[in-house]
């Protein structure tokens, strides 16, 4: 009887687009970790690769910021894994795309990996996520390599970059260098600019697609947009007031890590200016 009523819940799940939590291998902890032993992939119809996977459940005891780690220990640099996150109906989240950026399933998933090598000098793959307390996640770790590997999870609580936090009072762009982090998918950083600031403002976007929009309003129907092509702009010269600045991922569905070092991160730069953007 209890099969029948299980499979009757698979095709309810299924009708309903959802594919409810996936068996776990174990449990993982925040600020603890695990070691997965994960077998080589191996090659599926059409020549796709098809990953050996190990699943993790994490309980977050508090709501917070959680970055989930691989680290290979077996093959290193020659590791060829990815990370996706679900949640407590077996709906992904996220998937890790590169050591330095993540993203949403239909953008991850256009990233192909292939059964060869890659080979960074990070041998790890992470990505980042929000939940609240008491609430349920599975992470899935994928070995794509043609060998065995010994993988190092993690999963540890952080911080997020405070800068331009929509949470709070509307923060006020300053004067010379701020620096920010798009550090999860969707995230938008909303800055106040001040009359006669500047008035040039400068925008570094970092490795991912991200633009800082300009406009008068919290709804602009038209805003002024700073990318990696255009990367400055005078404020004076506007047809209109400027009062409110957002940097986004462009399409909203990549994000990045708050790194040292800005080539693996989802760093960016604004600069308010007397001087032109050089």
């Amino acid at each position: 009887m209890w099969r029948i009523l299980l499979g009757v819940l698979v095709l309810v799940l299924g009708a309903c687009g959802l594919e409810g939590p996936p068996p776990a291998s174990g449990e993982l902890g925040v600020g603890g970790s695990v070691v997965a032993s994960l077998p080589a992939a191996r090659v599926g119809p059409g020549d796709r690769p098809v990953p050996s996977v190990a699943v993790y459940r994490i309980l977050l005891q508090q709501g917070g910021a959680v970055q989930v780690s691989a680290v290979s220990a077996g093959l290193q640099l020659r590791a060829n894994l990815r990370l996706v996150l679900l949640d407590s109906r077996g709906v992904v989240q996220a998937v890790s795309v590169a050591r330095d950026r993540f993203g949403l399933p239909s953008q991850a998933y256009a990233f192909p990996l292939g059964l060869s090598p890659q080979v960074f000098p990070d041998v790890g793959v992470r990505l980042n996520f929000r939940g609240g307390a008491n609430q349920v996640f599975y992470l899935r770790v994928e070995n794509f390599a043609t060998e065995p590997d010994r993988v190092n999870v993690q999963a540890a609580s952080f911080l997020p970059d405070p800068n331009g936090e929509p949470g709070g009072p509307l923060q006020t762009l300053p004067s010379g260098i701020t620096r920010g982090a798009i550090e999860f998918v969707g995230e938008a950083d909303f800055y106040r600019l001040q009359s006669g600031s500047g008035p040039y403002l400068c925008f570094d976007p970092g490795i991912l697609d991200l633009v800082a929009k300009i406009s008068a309003g919290t709804t602009p129907a038209n805003p002024v947009r700073l990318d990696r092509v255009v990367r400055g702009v005078n404020l004076n010269d506007l047809d209109f007031t400027p009062t409110l600045l957002v940097v986004q991922e462009r399409t909203q569905s990549m994000a990045g890590f708050n790194d040292m070092e800005a080539r693996w991160s989802g760093r960016y730069t604004l600069t308010l200016s007397p001087i032109p953007c050089p």
